[in-house]
């Protein structure tokens, strides 16, 4: 993380509830409905897309916003590869923290710039 970047992990473990995944347990799968998002606590989390590890989420990273955005299902599998602990955010909590708290707002356009460079990178 570098001294641009918003930490959110306080906040979200405080407006979220916290839960454990075991190494090899898988978070959501593609295709699942995507009722909340997570913010990494703690561990390491793979984004797959078949059998194809397109990311790695490691402490204070979103994972399952965009569907928080557009109401679309996941568009990856996240599975764990080492023990991690997640701030739970669900639909109603995300949308009070986009509306209130700014920072939360450029930390989830934070991610998305990242990732949408991070294809352009990749091809």
């Amino acid at each position: 993380m570098n001294s641009n970047d918003i930490d959110m992990r306080m906040f979200a473990q405080r407006a979220g509830t916290n839960v454990t995944f075991p190494a090899g347990s898988v978070v959501f799968n593609k295709g699942d409905a995507g009722a909340c998002m997570y913010v990494v606590q703690s561990g390491i989390i793979e984004m797959v897309i078949g059998e194809k590890v397109v990311e790695v989420c490691g402490p204070n990273e979103a994972i399952g916003f965009m569907s928080m955005i557009d109401g679309a299902p996941r568009s990856s599998t996240a599975r764990v590869k080492e023990a991690c602990e997640l701030s739970v955010i669900d639909q109603r909590k995300f949308r009070f923290m986009v509306d209130e708290v700014p920072n939360f707002a450029l930390y989830i356009m934070g991610a998305m710039a990242r990732r949408i460079r991070g294809m352009g990178q990749a091809m």
